[in-house]
């Protein structure tokens, strides 16, 4: 993989991502007019507050998602690089919080509500295990743990093509939608875990200086 060619990965994975923040973004700026009194064409919200704090801050981590895999970023402004990476972590915690809260109120069946829990669950988790792993300076798993985290921040992409893919089946809507939920955060996971696998022997972990050095392959990056 040429050098060009991991820029172009990285950046495609940020315009994605930085695609679904401003919708995000927008989402949530929309309901917060709703609950200020002004009148915007809104779905109905069980939680709209919660609702909010998941949408924005959501879009917080999508944005500051892939700055964290860039090189530039990575092995030239560590300064920055720690900014951003609390940014993410922060706004996980938020959002995460927020939508396992918000899955109680959800106007879905049980299985949804369950498959949107156990992703919020999984979303905090993996988070806070990168976090502590970079905290006790172990950085292998700190990367792999970060690429768990940042594959179930996708759930937004993956999960707008699951849900209209399987409503077009003959599928019930009791069974493809909560369906729907669980194939975007799993398959992003193994896809996650795959990459993991396929990287990790030629990961090197610190330089003899003690920064962290990340090969060629280990991951699309700007």
């Amino acid at each position: 993989m040429t050098k060009h060619v991991k820029q172009l990965g990285w950046w495609i994975f940020f315009l994605i991502s930085a695609l679904y923040a401003v919708f995000s973004f927008y989402m949530g700026g929309l309901e917060t007019l709703s609950l200020l009194g002004i009148e915007v064409d809104t779905p109905h919200r069980a939680a709209p507050i919660l609702f909010v704090v998941h949408a924005l801050s959501g879009g917080v981590a999508l944005i500051s998602g892939p700055l964290q895999f860039n090189r530039r970023i990575l092995s030239k402004k560590r300064k920055v690089h720690r900014l951003i990476g609390r940014m993410y972590v922060g706004a996980i915690w938020i959002s995460s919080f927020g939508g396992l809260w918000s899955a109680i109120f959800f106007d879905v069946n049980l299985a949804a509500k369950v498959a949107f829990g156990v992703l919020a669950v999984l979303w905090f988790s993996t988070t806070t295990i990168a976090l502590l792993r970079i905290r006790e300076r172990k950085v292998v798993e700190h990367r792999e743990w970060m690429i768990r985290s940042f594959s179930l921040s996708l759930f937004v992409v993956t999960f707008s093509f699951w849900v209209p893919g399987l409503a077009s089946t003959n599928l019930p809507e009791g069974i493809g939608y909560p369906l729907a939920v669980f194939l975007s955060w799993s398959l992003n996971l193994l896809v996650g875990e795959i990459w993991i696998r396929r990287t990790r022997p030629r990961f090197s972990g610190h330089t003899a200086s003690g920064k962290p050095v990340w090969p060629g392959n280990n991951l699309v990056r700007g």
